[in-house]
């Protein structure tokens, strides 16, 4: 059976799957291009509201159902992003733990096995997965396939297809508010069926957030891994 140590690396790529988006090569996509005419215009609202904002802070609370071990991993905390190609995902729950990209590179921190992973942003981010968009990196309606999956109670879902070979992905949903065009949450179930779902709340746009939030600052004692080539000091 698989350890708890186990269960938490997985939990930290269910923080990237939401937020950053760490993919294998797989097979092509096969869902046709979305052709309806409401899914263009929901799409294309979600994308120029955030392109109109230079960041934005919202809190979230994180849930990963991992079928391999029958448990659900819960999380919480705030998460910030600015564009380009910056974020931190600060976690309340598990304390202490953090994903971050300072525009250069991007890491990750477990506080139970004090290290931190280091790889290039270029290496981790590509513009057609999920949250990309938000970074000011990706472009919806260039990189996915979409098309309009049931409402729910004033959410409208849109359900995304990467047009580009991408792995580990069963299903990925988006939930838009119909109202304001408000990004509300995020449900993502890879090839095995564990199922990560991200809920935004309190979200607050041009607030201003500084540069420096986004330097990344390592624990005492933590060891620093480097994956990929290219990253600095």
């Amino acid at each position: 059976m698989p350890s708890d140590m186990s269960g938490r690396r997985r939990f930290l790529c269910a923080a990237l799957l939401a937020g950053v988006g760490i993919w294998a090569p797989g097979h092509a996509a096969s869902s046709p291009a979305a052709e309806n005419k409401e899914a263009d215009a929901v799409v294309e609202a979600l994308q120029n509201r955030v392109n109109a904002t230079q960041d934005f802070v919202a809190e979230f609370r994180q849930e990963t159902e991992i079928k391999t071990l029958n448990r659900t991993i819960k999380a919480s905390g705030k998460v910030y992003f600015k564009r380009p190609g910056k974020m931190l995902w600060r976690y309340d729950e598990p304390k202490g733990q953090y994903v971050l990209a300072d525009g250069k590179d991007l890491y990750m921190y477990q506080p139970e096995q004090a290290q931190v992973i280091k790889t290039p942003l270029r290496s981790a981010f590509r513009s057609d997965v999920p949250l990309s968009f938000l970074l000011g990196i990706g472009s919806l309606k260039r990189d996915f396939q979409y098309r309009l999956k049931p409402a729910e109670k004033g959410i409208n879902v849109i359900q995304l297809t990467p047009k580009t070979e991408l792995g580990q992905v069963g299903e990925l949903l988006l939930g838009v508010d119909a109202k304001d065009s408000e990004l509300q949450w995020v449900r993502i179930q890879d090839a095995v069926g564990n199922v990560t779902s991200v809920r935004f709340s309190s979200i607050q746009r041009g607030v201003g957030v500084k540069d420096s939030l986004f330097r990344a600052e390592i624990p005492q004692g933590a060891e620093i891994v480097e994956l990929g080539a290219g990253t600095g000091p």
